[in-house]
């Protein structure tokens, strides 16, 4: 009798897990946790597409070891918009027949060495004050390792785990052990969960590359050897998706609706399933650049967007001191800092400059940490310019890296040359460009057709664009786009 009741308790066990609840496992570092600020389109999610909470949330209010729908934030309260959002939301599309659910533990910047059950204890010992020792302790009682086995086994309770997404590699940027590193990790969740390799595919994505501003791209090769080493990985290609155009680590939102759907692509194609990769539509910016100005002198008093006419992106002060460069739609966002300047004279070695003074978009100038924000480049052999104050140097960070030399050049338009680097601006890195960049200085206006709206002068004339899309006067060696088309200069 007690055989029988034993026997009727495992089965009763078994047949809760329903084999149509494909669940995955997801881990990595900030990418993967998800670092952009989740949009209108993002938040509405259908039921089908389950997160596992691998942690309590606050808000919205969420239990560890709890099922949910997946509305973003999916990974922790740290995060935000992530690769796993749009990799569940592309394969409940294309299985109209199973759930969808994932579970995920990522700190930002974590080595990989902080998911290796044999090592992660050193690591943190050796570094507790890092940001990703506090995510881990904070949200993962400092052992990540545990928590994916544990909410694995909670996970195979309800569903089936069909595979692993992993998202990490600048904190251990181009390290030949690396894939190694992976693969025990990879091993060793299979073995604690009972799992096969057959049944249950890695796939691992790129980082972001150097055409779109990656400072962790040399990873990639690293990235590309995992299939030798681990025979079921797989690699996602991050070709062609976008930065967030405040720093050189992460995607934009747009960015991350495209790679989710990529890593989607690899796990359905295993299943026999084709899916193009087409880009997810973007909602149309409520700005567009509006009447452009023609001189310096036409911008005393007023105020102006600084605007990429070809890569239809404008330079903005992100929700930190850090500059930003990206697409209309992020970068007149209404919850950024801002997103136009004011000219101010200054005077350097009895030369005129100028400073260019953030306006929030309420129209008042910005402030940050007490002081006036301006628009600050790093030295030219650093990562970023930065939206901050003049440090008594007409510059934060160095002498006169708020001070610019502005220059109108009928047809092609603005350079910015950075008086303390000596060079001028391309994008939200440092003033590093030995060759005048030109932007379009620009009124904004209202998107009232839904449509964007540029400059028919960016496509004509002969004018020369690098593959970013700025403007350039003296072309050298490389490719440029001129009237539309790509053109080698020899």
């Amino acid at each position: 009798m007690t055989g029988v009741l034993l026997v009727t308790l495992l089965l009763g066990a078994k047949a809760d897990v329903d084999p149509n609840f494909y669940i995955y496992l997801c881990f990595g570092q900030s990418n993967m946790e998800g670092n952009a600020r989740p949009e209108a389109i993002d938040m509405t999610v259908d039921s089908r597409f389950q997160m596992l909470a691998t942690c309590n949330f606050d808000n919205p209010k969420r239990t560890l070891g709890e099922w949910y729908t997946a509305t973003p934030p999916i990974v922790s309260p740290a995060g935000g918009l992530g690769l796993a959002d749009y990799f569940g939301r592309t394969m409940i599309e294309n299985l109209p027949d199973v759930k969808i659910g994932v579970f995920a533990v990522a700190m930002g910047g974590s080595p990989i060495e902080m998911f290796d059950k044999t090592k992660y204890a050193q690591k943190l010992k050796d570094n507790p004050n890092e940001w990703w020792a506090t995510l881990a302790k904070q949200y993962y009682g400092g052992n990540p390792y545990k928590r994916l086995v544990d909410m694995g086994k909670k996970a195979q309770e309800v569903g089936v785990i069909k595979g692993i997404l992993l998202h990490q590699g600048c904190s251990n940027n181009g390290d030949p052990n690396w894939p190694s590193m992976v693969k025990k990790i990879y091993n060793d969740l299979l073995a604690d969960l009972g799992l096969e390799a057959a049944d249950v595919p890695l796939f691992v994505g790129e980082t972001l590359r150097q055409d779109q501003g990656g400072a962790c791209y040399a990873h990639n090769t690293q990235v590309a050897r995992m299939p030798q080493v681990v025979p079921t990985s797989h690699v996602v290609s991050s070709k062609d998706i976008p930065g967030n155009g405040q720093d050189p680590w992460h995607f934009s939102a747009k960015g991350y609706r495209m790679f989710g759907k990529r890593y989607a692509i690899e796990a359905l194609r295993l299943m026999g399933i084709e899916v193009s990769d087409d880009t997810p539509d973007d909602p149309a910016p409520a700005l567009v650049p509006g009447e452009a100005f023609t001189s310096v002198e036409a911008l005393q008093g007023e105020t102006f967007a600084i605007v990429c006419d070809g890569a239809k992106r404008a330079l903005f002060g992100s929700d930190n001191q850090n500059l930003g460069y990206d697409e209309y739609t992020a970068a007149f966002a209404s919850t950024n800092a801002g997103y136009l300047f004011k000219r101010e004279d200054v005077t350097v070695d009895g030369k005129k400059y100028h400073l260019l003074r953030l306006i929030t978009p309420t129209g008042s100038p910005y402030n940050i940490w007490g002081k006036p924000g301006y628009l600050n480049s790093q030295p030219a052999n650093q990562w970023c310019s930065f939206i901050l104050g003049l440090n008594n140097q007409n510059g934060e960070d160095m002498r006169n890296g708020a001070v610019w030399d502005i220059q109108y050049e009928e047809g092609l338009g603005f350079s910015l040359k950075n008086v303390g680097t000596g060079l001028y601006l391309y994008s939200n890195a440092p003033a590093n460009s030995e060759t005048p960049v030109y932007w379009n200085l620009c009124r904004l206006k209202n998107n009232t057709d839904g449509i964007q709206t540029v400059s028919t002068k960016s496509l004509d004339n002969g004018v020369y664009f690098d593959l970013s899309g700025r403007r350039v006067s003296n072309p050298v060696k490389g490719i440029y786009i001129v009237n539309g088309k790509k053109m080698l200069m020899k």
